[in-house]
Order: structure tokens, then C-alpha cells, then sequence
């Protein structure tokens, strides 16, 4: 059985229309491209200000209908994939564009204002604000998408490495370090330091763009700075077994992408059991993809084995693949009785 892991936040593939500010900002792109059509006709602007004032009305209806449209529709479009989200937004902006050109046809047949009485006339409106409204909303929605997908990167770095940073400063891990440390400081110097190195490299990791591609084998060296210092803790209770052998040693990997899922293995894995267990890390070159399979024993009785907390963490760590490698990069949690398995896949990529 294979689960989905839990966004740790639902931001939609568009902005929120039903906010202030993203309706004040196609408020004024509205405007400003009434702007620009009046002034695209070529006629004496002393001339146009009654098309400007029945123009603009038209544009921010149009606008604003399709806003609301989008903002009631936000939910629904949240839990489909984008293709369908991306073109039922398009849609949608479509329909409202052609419900009011009807609209505006009627009142023009009602005050047989200029040709809106001319059924060729009023056919050639309705397809001009059709396809106005196409190529407008292509732009716009594709210039959307990209400033969400940026903000959803920005948010996503910052809770990453305050993420991060705080499963390193957790109370018990880092008291517990300092206990290790201070009682090893005499009766092996050399253990307490290469403690202290370890911990300052997890500190300086936390401080990096995690979006920082680095080599597989750096990533895993960071994981064994943590299981080193967990090791000094658990003894022999705390068994690795890992396989890189057969990945390219160029192959590039997101920074911290691994440490916290040894960190979850740990933590519900080895930690509850008395006897302790095996933690097995194997990464395979499958043509020009990279898997990594990280298995770790589990508690009989343990029915909840990922926490609120770490169902969050295995999100994001999700989500920054999906924004770096797109659809090429999965993260499959598969549970199994007495076991729980993570399975990592990305595209092989060279430095």
C-alpha cells in the first residue's frame, strides 16, 4: 500500500481573488488595458471619453465577475491537478467574457448605440471580446502561475530552514547532545570533539539554501553527523546499513532532503523499541533516474507512525522536489507490518 503525503498547506495554482489586494491589482490591469484599446483605435481621444466610460464598465465587469468566479471556484480548483485547474480557470473567464458581450449586445440592440443593431456587427463583437479575453487571460493567468509558484518557493525555503533548524535546537536533541558531549569531554576528548564538529556541521547545513543542489554524497554526509551524535545516545541499539555504490558519485540531490527522513526513522523507528533496529539506505540508477529507499523497523502497537508534525516535514520535502524536479520527483511513504519504507525518486542530474 502506498500513501500520499500531506501538504502542509493547500496554495492553489492562482492567487486568492477573494483577497483586497489581488482585486485592487486587476482592478488597475483592467483599467490600464481599456487605456490602451482606446487608444489603439486611433480615434481623436476628445471623442472618446463615452466609449472610455462604456468600455471600462464592460472590462471591470468582466474582470471582477471573473474573480469571483475564480474565488468561489478555489477550493474545487485546489484539489485538481493543474492541467485541469490551469483550464477550467481559462475557461471560466472565457464564459463570464461571453456572458457579458451578450449582455452588452442587448444593450446596444435596446439603445441601438452605433452598429450594435447589425446582427454581422454584433457577431464580430462577440468574437473580438472572446478573443481578447483569450489571449489577455493566457497572459495573465501564465504570469500568475509564476508569481505563485515563486511565493510558494519563497515560503517554502523559509519554513524549510526554520524547519530544519528547529529539529536540530529540539529541546531533547540538543540537551541530549550536551549531555553526551560534556561526558564524553574526559574520558574521550576525541569523541566529544568530533560531537562538537558534528553538531556545527548540522547548524551550518540549517543556514544554506536548501534549494542548493548538492552531490548525493554530501547529503548523506550530513545524515551521518546526526546518526553519529544519535549513535553516541542509542549505542548498539542504532544499526545503518547503506548502499550508493551503484549511483554516480556526481549525482545531485535538494539539501536536506535526506537528513530528516533518517531523522523520522529514528525518531518513530528505533527509538521506541528496546532492542533497537536497522536503518537501510539503498540508492539505485534506474536509466536516468535515482531511487532511494530508506527502511526502518517499527513498533508492533505503534498505529500512528508519523506525527502531525512529520507528515508536515515529508510535505515539504514533497513540495521542494516538485518545484525543483517538477513531476519527475515523487516521495511514496509505504507502510508495511513491522516496517515502515520511504521511497525517493528523482532525475539524475550532473554538477
Amino acid at each position: 500500500m502506498t500513501i500520499s503525503v500531506k501538504k502542509p498547506y493547500e496554495e492553489g495554482l492562482l492567487p486568492n481573488f477573494c483577497g483586497v489586494k489581488p482585486i485592487f491589482i486587476l482592478s488597475v490591469g483592467a483599467q490600464l488595458l481599456v487605456f490602451v484599446l482606446i487608444l489603439a483605435t486611433g480615434d481623436d481621444l476628445s471623442e472618446s471619453w463615452d466609449e472610455l466610460g462604456l468600455l471600462s464598465f464592460f472590462v471591470q465587469w468582466v474582470a471582477m465577475s471573473s474573480a469571483l468566479c475564480l474565488c468561489l471556484l478555489r477550493r474545487p480548483l485546489s484539489k485538481l491537478p493543474d492541467i485541469w485547474s490551469a483550464a477550467l480557470s481559462y475557461l471560466t473567464i472565457l464564459l463570464v467574457t461571453g456572458i457579458f458581450a451578450h449582455l452588452a449586445q442587448l444593450f446596444m440592440v435596446m439603445f441601438e448605440y452605433q452598429w450594435g443593431t447589425s446582427p454581422s456587427a454584433r457577431e464580430d463583437f462577440l468574437l473580438r471580446c472572446l478573443l481578447i479575453s483569450s489571449i489577455i487571460s493566457l497572459v495573465l493567468l501564465r504570469y500568475l502561475y509564476v508569481l505563485q509558484q515563486w511565493k510558494q518557493q519563497v515560503k517554502l525555503e523559509s519554513e524549510a530552514r526554520i524547519q530544519a533548524l528547529q529539529s536540530r535546537i529540539r529541546p531533547h536533541f540538543l540537551f541530549n547532545s550536551m549531555n553526551i558531549i560534556a561526558s564524553l569531554i574526559h574520558s574521550q576528548p576525541k569523541e566529544a570533539e568530533r560531537a562538537v564538529e558534528d553538531l556545527s556541521e548540522l547548524f551550518r547545513a540549517t543556514l544554506k539554501e536548501t534549494s542548493s543542489l548538492i552531490p548525493l554524497s554530501q547529503e548523506w554526509g550530513l545524515c551521518e553527523h546526526y546518526l553519529h551524535i544519535e549513535g553516541l545516545r542509542l549505542g548498539n541499539r542504532l544499526k545503518v546499513n547503506s548502499d550508493f555504490s551503484s549511483v554516480p558519485k556526481d549525482a545531485l540531490i535538494p539539501m536536506l532532503s535526506l537528513q530528516p527522513l533518517i531523522e523520522n526513522a529514528i525518531y518513530h523507528g528505533i527509538q521506541p523499541l528496546p532492542e533497537g533496529g536497522e536503518i537501510t539506505v539503498e540508492a539505485t540508477l534506474i536509466e536516468n533516474t535515482i531511487q532511494i529507499h530508506i527502511s526502518n523497523p517499527m513498533p508492533t502497537n505503534h498505529s500512528k507512525p508519523h506525527t502531525k508534525g512529520n507528515q508536515m516535514a515529508l510535505g515539504n520535502i514533497e513540495h521542494r522536489l516538485a518545484l525543483i524536479f517538477g513531476k519527475a520527483a515523487t516521495i511514496k511513504l509505504t507502510p508495511q507490518p513491522n516496517q515502515f519504507d520511504v521511497i525517493i525518486t528523482i532525475p539524475y542530474m550532473k554538477p
